[in-house]
């Protein structure tokens, strides 16, 4: 998993963000800096089991966060998806895209599973030609 993640200051000024409570932001950007957390901005995990990791932060504060949309989850398939991931964490150059795959697999399916692909595919056909060919490459037709 990526070692480092950008968090935008501008977080700060967001409004479904500053709603949330002091915990509540803490239960965000523990997500989003969270080692299990895929260059794609998702992973498996459950909303337990991430509070077994902040025990002191009160389940209440993930029910929170979780319900806001800016962590969307999936408890049946243990899913967990930033949906504003890519727009703050974008590959570098071509081949970190083609990595994605390699991330890809790890996630379990699920119909967010099949949103995230969306999101992907549409965020590479945003890029230059190099990008474009990257995630084709990848992601083949029919893979997802």
């Amino acid at each position: 998993m990526a070692k480092f993640r950008k968090v935008d200051v501008r977080i700060w000024n967001d409004k479904n963000f500053n709603d949330l409570s002091s915990y509540g932001k803490l239960v965000f950007l523990f997500v989003l800096t969270h080692p299990s957390l895929t260059p794609l901005g998702a992973m498996r995990a459950t909303i337990e089991g991430l509070h077994s990791e902040l025990k002191d932060v009160p389940m209440e504060a993930f029910r929170e966060a979780f319900a806001k949309g800016l962590i969307r989850y999936d408890a049946k398939a243990c899913f967990v998806w930033l949906p504003n991931f890519m727009k703050y964490n974008k590959p570098e150059n071509p081949n970190v895209l083609k990595s994605w795959v390699g991330s890809w697999d790890a996630l379990p399916e699920c119909a967010l599973k099949d949103e995230l692909y969306i999101v992907l595919k549409d965020f590479a056909e945003g890029l230059t030609e190099g990008f474009r060919e990257g995630f084709r490459e990848a992601f083949t037709e029919g893979f997802a």
